[in-house]
């Protein structure tokens, strides 16, 4: 515990230093993961600002401007605007922007190349997903995992996701939707939940469609071509030998003796 408030307390110091050095202040933190199918996510992090006087937000722009979108930019300009779920090597396109509206915040959007969930039991009729908690690294101290006040972290997995469980750290859980808000502290981080898969129906006009664009279409299609050609011609023939049948087995027909 002695070593646990330590670790907070020297979080608490290095946050108050660097925020000194800028002039503006992180008034909050939100983190949005949407989740898809396949357990791969894409995030998008605000850092919403408050600076104290016009003159700061100019001079904030003016910098916002050199720096662009690129995240190393921002990370060497201000330590703590980075990227709170995965590593480095897990982004994929993270871009920076500031936005002004009624709010004045940081925006990162990116992707990850590793799927942030991962399948634990696959059946014919469902599959189901448990969270890796070593995305979520970056609010690990010591052995407990700890969102801060000013954090609100919201995850929506797919519409036709089954929660499973308690989620931890406490959590609201709105259908597929799951917020972490406020002070959380934890040992255990843990989402589970499960998809059912769809089952198959028949398409007859879409398999009606794919046999006509299919090469057995166009072979069965000569054939009945080159059939109907060679009834054609032979048509006086055929029809002969269709009136020679049906007066051979009428009761018109001379019966044997």
């Amino acid at each position: 515990m002695v070593l646990l408030k330590k670790a907070v307390l020297l979080l608490i110091i290095f946050f108050s230093l660097n925020a000194l050095a800028q002039p503006f202040e992180i008034r909050a933190h939100t983190i949005d993961i949407k989740v898809d199918e396949k357990g791969f996510g894409k995030a998008t992090e605000r850092f919403f600002l408050d600076f104290p006087g016009e003159e700061e937000i100019k001079k904030f722009k003016e910098e916002s401007a050199q720096k662009g979108v690129s995240l190393e930019s921002w990370k060497a300009f201000d330590e703590r605007i980075h990227t709170y779920i995965g590593e480095e090597k897990d982004l994929d396109k993270a871009q920076v922007g500031f936005v002004e509206s009624e709010d004045r915040f940081l925006e990162i959007n990116y992707g990850l190349k590793t799927p942030i969930m991962y399948v634990t039991g696959e059946t014919s009729r469902r599959t189901e997903f448990r969270l890796k908690e070593n995305f979520f690294r970056a609010f690990l101290v010591g052995t407990l995992w700890i969102i801060p006040d000013n954090t609100i972290i919201r995850i929506e997995l797919p519409s036709q996701a089954e929660i499973q469980g308690k989620v931890k750290p406490d959590a609201t859980v709105e259908g597929n939707k799951i917020i972490m808000q406020g002070y959380k502290s934890s040992n255990l981080l843990e989402i589970k939940y499960r998809i059912w898969k769809q089952i198959a129906g028949f398409d007859l006009q879409k398999t009606i469609q794919e046999f006509l664009n299919s090469e057995m279409a166009t072979f069965l299609g000569v054939i009945v071509f080159v059939i109907v050609i060679v009834a054609y011609v032979k048509r006086k023939s055929i029809s002969q030998k269709i009136e020679n049948y049906i007066v051979e087995h009428s009761e018109l027909a001379p019966k044997e003796q």
